[in-house]
């Protein structure tokens, strides 16, 4: 079964093709329109839009027949998420300011990438502060938001689990009597509180005011 990139971007062909190009490793467009049973034509143009958006390279010229090798998986996670994340941060800029505050959202998440794609996205653009406690295993797929929060919001955080080597200074250990979740509030005004570990992870995020401020007094009786 193809791997679905449709959700980013990419047409089902090319779906297909790259999930082809990960079964044959490098391969000339031939060998990919064979593997895929797809006319040579619609191969050759998914392959090229695999190139444009990254999920593939092309030998350079003058190399024939040109052989096209697929991106690592776990690099195109990391390229697309940063690239949705910058259309996010473009979004909220064009949107700050235009809206009236709207009713209060609350959303369920599950998983741990589901988990860490959200905390990473938030923590990200946080503007002025971001208290909390969360587990030593979010921490590392999630630290390029923390540093970005870092450099302009204030930042009170709880570890469970072992410390990161060298953490800074806004990172101290969690008691052992800690709630065994992560919760996080954001510039005041949003709330990510999870449970569970690895895949059974799951929890929501919410913009209740009423439920953040719970959360805000929840902290307290922790840090």
């Amino acid at each position: 079964m193809p791997v679905d990139l449709t959700p980013f971007g990419f047409t089902p062909t090319e779906s297909l093709v790259y999930t082809t190009l990960l079964r044959l490793g490098p391969a000339t467009g031939y060998a990919v329109a064979r593997g895929a049973r797809l006319a040579r034509a619609n191969a050759y143009a998914a392959l090229e839009g695999l190139v444009t958006r990254g999920a593939a390279t092309r030998t350079p010229p003058p190399a024939r027949p040109a052989r096209y090798r697929p991106t690592d998986p776990q690099a195109l996670i990391a390229q697309l998420a940063m690239v949705q994340g910058e259309a996010l941060d473009r979004l909220g800029r064009d949107l700050r300011g235009l809206t009236r505050p709207g009713d209060p959202v609350t959303r369920e998440v599950s998983g741990s990438r589901a988990v860490a794609n959200l905390v990473q996205q938030l923590v990200a653009r946080a503007e002025r502060r971001v208290e909390g406690i969360m587990a030593g295993e979010l921490w590392r797929p999630t630290l390029p938001a923390w540093r970005r929060a870092a450099e302009r919001a204030q930042i009170q955080l709880l570890i469970r689990g072992d410390l990161p080597p060298d953490p800074p200074s806004w990172i101290t250990p969690a008691a052992e009597d800690a709630p065994d979740a992560t919760i996080l509030v954001i510039d005041e005004s949003q709330l990510v509180i999870t449970a569970g570990e690895a895949e059974a992870i799951a929890g929501l995020w919410t913009s209740h005011p009423l439920v953040v401020q719970l959360a805000r007094r929840a902290l307290q009786t922790v840090s």
